[in-house]
């Protein structure tokens, strides 16, 4: 009973599919939305990454129907062979992250501006009270620096000086923290 229930929802989904738009099969779409923006996210066929449609809501409602056109948006980020991915769309603000493996980068826009006001080195981050916080690379770390150090070369890995920063997306502006950590890098 449960194969059957599989079965008939692919073929389903398949049948809907070709129905779409052949601009919309160009990759996967995925959209967001806020009080203030919605953001269709199409994912590169041939490379990583996505390429982000924004349009300024102004009030209205999102589109209850989920398309990726670049002509009729009011932003456009992203391009061929710059691998971002979304992470949180939060206020006036669109996160991202670009990586191809293991370490990447946070890049964040400002989405009442169309300019990209954080590009930073870093992988993981948190969204509170109007800051965001993560742990940025900041340097290879040695023996000396890093406590770690040993096991990380022991398991084929680098290591690398963490420093805890946060972003204040009303200012724009960059606060260390005075916090730093080792990790380990591939």
């Amino acid at each position: 009973m449960i194969l059957r229930s599989l079965m008939i929802a692919a073929w389903a989904s398949a049948a809907m599919l070709t129905q779409l738009p052949l601009k919309a099969q160009a990759g996967e779409i995925h959209c967001h939305a806020n009080e203030n923006f919605n953001v269709a996210v199409r994912e590169y066929d041939e490379e990583p990454g996505s390429q982000f449609a924004v349009t300024v809501l102004d009030g209205a409602e999102a589109p209850a129907d989920c398309v990726f056109d670049a002509q009729g948006a009011d932003i456009v980020i992203g391009e061929a062979g710059d691998p971002l991915w979304y992470g949180e769309l939060t206020a006036d603000f669109l996160v991202t992250t670009r990586s191809t493996g293991p370490e990447g980068d946070l890049v964040v826009f400002d989405l009442s501006t169309g300019e990209k006001v954080l590009d930073a080195p870093a992988d993981e981050y948190d969204i509170e009270d109007g800051f965001i916080s993560f742990w940025q690379r900041a340097g290879e770390a040695t023996s000396a620096t890093c406590p770690e150090y040993a096991e990380n070369q022991a398991n084929g890995f680098g290591s690398v000086i963490l420093e805890h920063v946060a972003f204040d997306l009303q200012a724009k502006t960059l606060e260390k923290t005075g916090d730093t950590r080792c990790g380990a890098t591939q």
